[in-house]
């Protein structure tokens, strides 16, 4: 055979998270099946076999290959094989990888990674993970009256007739018969997907009948030709009958929604919603599902079968066609920021998605962030309000409690749980209503301390105190992930087996509650417990009153509706004020407002306790009565004071090294880089400087903070690191632009 006349050129991503192979290589193939989106097998380097990822759709070359390699002077390999039969992400969401990774300056198939599950990620691990699951299902055909059919056949083709969804091959015993049936073409075999989704009891869909307010702003919605909606709700005013709503209404339409929750544990409860309205058309997506289940939910949504998916930060990237609608719930949450690299805002990759494909984009939360409040207030966003809510007890009863004051404690009964909240919990278990307290921290004891050289137990990779776990016996590391049974730890400064733990977590408050009140049932719930069975679990426990108290971290704050909470208390309400972030406030008052929301949402009055060493601060007077319009005002005058966001843009460079002295060579170099390249512009920089934790998992860091008002100079800024960063391969420089309290 001569060489072919023409071929196609196929610009490949190499599946490696390096960032000298951040931009396409060339191959070539005859396949007419290759298309943008898809993965490919290609020979790379020395490596025999490497993953690639199509990133533009294939060219026609109308000319044989040797002719076009002696005019170009390039020298094309071949693919050597297709791994899918249709692109994983549709033509929008490539558009969005590209913005994704110029905008946050990151690597491309660090963005496409994490936009697909991990079955379908562009790399040769992600084919040892679950894949399709097919069964070969058969089907009757219309026959002619002339078909000559024996009795067996007959009795087969009448057999799979009677079941026009189709009847399993392997559960066919005439061999046979089917075979000459199949060719005399009566038959007819079809690979059918076999999903591993479980099945949902469906609830009896109540009617969604909206108040006056409601249907005020569901119509303002949908008959404006704005794009992005700030709904400022106050928590119990009712946003997710909006949401079911917006959601019936665009559907009707022909197209999808698409719907965010900051919370894994936040899921269950709307999914459960959306289920009973929109059945089988509901898909789930989140991190703490099998990966063949994500694999096939993924499928759903690819082929269309799924025109609703309902899941976390990740879930923007759905591959869903037609897209009408995102809604993004509890949006002021910090759980949109994506906390590694590539350092997204599923905010703002949602508002660029909804652009590319003409949705509308509902940011819904009782205390929306400032910043998005502050582009409201502008008119960048449409701003709706909902100030009923449906419970008759607007009001709640405040009770600050001074921990300064050693009064509060009764340090026999507990060190923990001061006298007054001792006293509201016992006046709530006898009315037989629910009680929540919030603690945010994790584990019995956040140190372990040494009784004889009085030195802390230490992670050996992080430097940073070990959290006491009681119930599992062991000590952990909270950043790497380290663990150690504590029956064999001695410590490290003197060998010594003799610790005390110190502080205290939520397993340290649930094991007090469990004394002091023997005759209660009390559930706990963090992410130590919080697996996908034992999530469900508990909360469904308590939403039916099967329980009597909840004792939990923030997970527990946001957007759960029990209607039998009327005490809703937190042990240590200004823990993150003591954050040396600029965020402190805002998160603060957030994490406040929202828990106090949990207390008397129907028809009982809540009561809501706070245990603070600072009860005068001012975050915590405002987040405690809800009042969100005075702390917006004063916050954004501090804000413009010291120029923080909204006022400025922020991007912190953090460098990460083995070595302490080249962590700290590497930082003095991007210092000394964007120094030259900021010259006489309007730019400040700080830094470099020790983070909060500066030591994780073996590896040194140190941060610099980028202050400055034109972004476009920015981003050519930024771009110039990436020469610094490819000639110091020994560190690693990462860029996270807009970064969220925990890189600051």
């Amino acid at each position: 055979m001569g060489e072919a006349s023409s071929f196609f050129l196929v610009k490949v991503l190499i599946g490696r998270k390096a960032l000298s192979l951040d931009r396409p290589f060339s191959y070539w193939t005859e396949k007419e099946n290759i298309h943008q989106g898809m993965r490919v097998i290609v020979s790379f380097g020395s490596s025999k076999e490497a993953i690639g990822f199509v990133v533009e759709e294939p060219q026609r070359i109308e000319k044989p290959l040797s002719a076009y390699v002696k005019e170009t002077g390039i020298k094309l390999s071949p693919i050597l094989s297709v791994l899918d039969e249709t692109s994983l992400l549709t033509p929008a969401l490539m558009e969005v990888a590209d913005w994704i990774s110029s905008y946050y300056h990151c690597d491309k198939i660090s963005v496409l990674s994490s936009m697909l599950p991990p079955s379908l990620k562009p790399s040769l691990t992600a084919l040892k993970k679950p894949q399709a699951k097919d069964i070969e299902m058969v089907y009757a055909l219309p026959i002619k009256v002339s078909l000559s059919l024996n009795s067996n056949e007959s009795a087969l083709y009448a057999k799979v007739k009677l079941h026009p969804e189709g009847v399993k091959k392997n559960q066919i015993g005439a061999k046979k018969a089917l075979a000459s049936l199949l060719e005399k073409g009566a038959l007819e075999v079809r690979k059918v997907p076999v999903y591993r989704i479980p099945e949902m009891v469906l609830a009896k869909a109540a009617p969604i009948d909206l108040t006056k307010e409601q249907e005020q702003v569901y119509n303002e919605v949908l008959s404006s030709k704005d794009s992005v909606y700030l709904l400022q709700g106050v928590t119990g005013s009712g946003k997710t009958e909006v949401y079911l709503k917006l959601a019936d209404s665009v559907l009707r339409q022909g197209k999808s929604v698409l719907i965010l929750l900051p919370e894994i544990a936040l899921t269950d409860s709307l999914l459960n919603r959306f289920v009973s309205h929109f059945d089988e058309t509901v898909s789930l997506l989140n991190s703490s599902l099998s990966d063949a289940r994500r694999y096939d939910e993924y499928r759903r949504i690819l082929s269309g079968e799924s025109k609703v998916v309902l899941g976390t930060r990740s879930a923007i990237f759905a591959p869903l066609s037609n897209l009408g609608l995102i809604l993004i719930d509890e949006e002021h949450s910090s759980s949109y920021k994506q906390d590694k690299a590539p350092f997204y805002d599923a905010i703002e990759v949602a508002k660029k998605r909804a652009a590319l494909e003409g949705a509308k984009v509902v940011l819904g939360s009782a205390t929306p962030r400032l910043i998005d409040r502050a582009r409201a207030d502008k008119g960048v966003y449409h701003l709706l309000r909902m100030n009923q809510r449906y419970s008759a007890n607007q009001e709640k009863d405040l009770i600050v409690v001074d921990t300064n004051d050693p009064k509060v404690f009764d340090l026999k009964v507990s060190s923990l749980l001061t006298l007054p909240l001792i006293e509201e919990i016992k006046k709530t278990l006898a009315l037989h209503q629910q009680v929540m307290l919030l603690l945010n921290r994790r584990g019995y004891a956040p140190a372990y301390y040494c009784r004889n050289c009085h030195s802390l137990a230490r992670c050996p990779n992080c430097s940073i105190p070990l959290s006491y776990h009681k119930r599992e016996g062991i000590l952990a590391c909270h950043h790497c992930g380290y663990r150690c049974s504590v029956s064999d730890y001695e410590c490290a400064s003197c060998n010594s087996h003799d610790f005390i733990a110190l502080g205290f977590g939520t397993e340290h408050v649930f094991e007090e509650l469990r004394f002091l009140f023997p005759q209660a049932k009390i559930l706990r719930l963090d992410s130590d417990v919080s697996s996908k069975n034992v999530r469900h679990e508990v909360l469904s426990s308590f939403a039916d009153g099967e329980a009597d108290i909840l004792v939990g971290t923030q997970v527990i704050a946001k957007g759960h509706d029990f209607p039998r909470v009327t005490l809703a208390a937190m042990l240590d309400a200004d823990a993150s004020l003591r954050l040396p972030t600029y965020m402190a406030n805002e998160e603060t008052f957030d994490l406040i407002s929202q828990f106090v929301g949990r207390a008397g949402r129907k028809d009982l009055k809540g009561r809501v306790l706070l245990q603070t060493l600072v009860p005068e601060n001012k975050v915590i007077q405002l987040a405690s009565k809800q009042d969100y319009e005075t702390f917006y005002r004063l916050e954004m005058e501090e804000r413009r004071k010291f120029q923080y966001p909204p006022y400025t843009y922020l991007t912190s460079i953090q460098v990460k090294a083995l070595s302490l002295q080249r962590c700290e060579e590497v930082a003095n170099m991007v210092r000394s880089y964007l120094l030259q390249a900021i010259g006489e512009k309007r730019f400040n920089l700080y830094g470099p400087s020790v983070p909060y934790v500066a030591h994780i998992n073996g590896r040194y860091y140190r941060n610099l903070l980028l202050k400055y008002k034109n972004q476009e100079e920015a981003s050519k800024i930024l771009d110039g690191l990436k020469p610094l960063a490819l000639g110091n391969k020994d560190a690693e420089i990462s860029i996270n632009v807009d970064p969220g309290a925990e890189s600051l």
